[in-house]
């Protein structure tokens, strides 16, 4: 009978710590909502600013506000993205648990880690655009760089999920 005390101790005592690691998350979620308001800000002062400065009569500058801007969208769905998992998944802890917890985790994760990948793939493919478009401002060896890293990025996404596709 002390033997079933001391675990039912220490369950208690571990669920404690998981309970405050979940509490953990809020000041962090917290953040990325202060983090949206202040790329909302950034998003409308860069129209603003191209509106102000006649930036948006020149093709070229105009492509590249409107990559910039589609930049800002696709980081802003990524910090919604991890917010509403992150939301989610302390959620999904407190009202399932055990197997069924375990395996809805795992389908959350691995739908979460597909999406954030893939918008990571697009935005280094909008990087890659703009900073081919600014040629003259960046060196042959920089935007060789951005390429050969999107390269790695695009094919470590494909291997990840050619061998994970039957999961």
């Amino acid at each position: 009978m002390s033997e079933q005390q001391s675990e039912t101790g220490k369950g208690h005592g571990s669920d404690i710590v998981i309970r405050l690691t979940r509490y953990a998350q809020i000041p962090m979620l917290i953040g990325l909502a202060g983090a949206m308001v202040l790329f909302l800000i950034t998003f409308f002062v860069d129209i603003y600013d191209a509106v102000q400065t006649f930036e948006f009569l020149d093709r070229k500058k105009t492509i590249l506000l409107i990559l910039n801007l589609l930049d800002m969208v696709f980081i802003a769905n990524l910090l919604i993205m991890v917010a509403t998992n992150t939301y989610n998944t302390f959620r999904l802890k407190r009202s399932v648990h055990g197997d069924d917890y375990i395996q809805q985790g795992e389908k959350a994760y691995r739908r979460m880690k597909h999406r954030i990948v893939s918008t990571i793939i697009i935005i280094s493919s909008i990087h890659v655009l703009s900073e081919l478009l600014e040629f003259s401002q960046t060196s042959p060896l920089q935007v060789a760089a951005l390429f050969g890293f999107h390269l790695i990025l695009l094919a470590t996404y494909v291997v990840t999920n050619v061998f994970r596709a039957n999961d």
